[in-house]
């Protein structure tokens, strides 16, 4: 394999991209391909399932109970649902500017608003809980028996990059959108060299969120 200067300066980018990355991907690292894997940092936690079972890889945002929530939703056809989330406490206008923007789009005018904070207290609220709300605990909590629950996994991840990365590599791999493999690259008329592609597959593939 011959290696040109693009192409070493690519490799080096990708190993820098790698390194970086919140979530790592391991093709074919399961030995049963009809089989697909998530894993966490804990040992305590992760999920297998059939790639074939899936219905539909979802992911949402939404504010409730003082929180707002990104969640990735996978619905199978079996009892369980997967779900996997971050969440961090609301800022201090931002329950305010959901409610004014929920009555706006209902057609009716808020009558039930809270007097503004202060501009310079309420900047200073909203900047403390984004440093304190960028990173947040794993641990899911749930009251049993609620019905909402009954049937659902659930998984919490520290950081919204780590869910992003994550529901880009399993929508990348359950739509088998083609990316470079190994083997013996092609040269095109004007020399330059490009690997073989391959759709890539979410069955054997084990994905692991750092």
């Amino acid at each position: 394999m011959i290696i040109t200067p693009k192409l070493l300066i690519a490799t080096l980018l990708c190993g820098c991209l790698s390194s970086l990355a919140a979530v790592t991907v391991h093709p074919n690292n399961i030995a049963n391909n009809a089989l697909f894997g998530i894993t966490f940092a804990s040992e305590s936690k992760a999920y297998y399932g059939k790639e074939d079972a899936i219905h539909s890889i979802s992911k949402q945002e939404y504010i409730t109970s003082g929180f707002r929530v990104v969640e990735i939703n996978i619905l199978t056809s079996g009892r369980g649902l997967l779900r996997i989330y971050h969440s961090r406490t609301l800022g201090a206008g931002e329950l305010q500017a959901a409610m004014m923007d929920g009555a706006s789009a209902a057609g009716m005018p808020s009558t039930r608003q809270r007097s503004p904070m202060p501009a310079g207290i309420q900047a200073l609220a909203d900047r403390a809980n984004g440093i304190a709300g960028a990173v947040t605990s794993d641990t899911v909590m749930k009251e049993y028996p609620i019905a909402t629950h009954a049937g659902t996994i659930e998984y919490r991840v520290q950081t919204r990059r780590e869910l992003l990365e994550l529901f880009d590599q399993l929508q990348k791999h359950w739509l088998k959108e083609p990316t470079e493999v190994e083997g013996a690259p092609t040269v095109n008329e004007d020399g330059y060299t490009s690997q073989p592609m391959a759709p890539r597959s979410l069955g054997g593939t084990r994905f692991i969120v750092e």
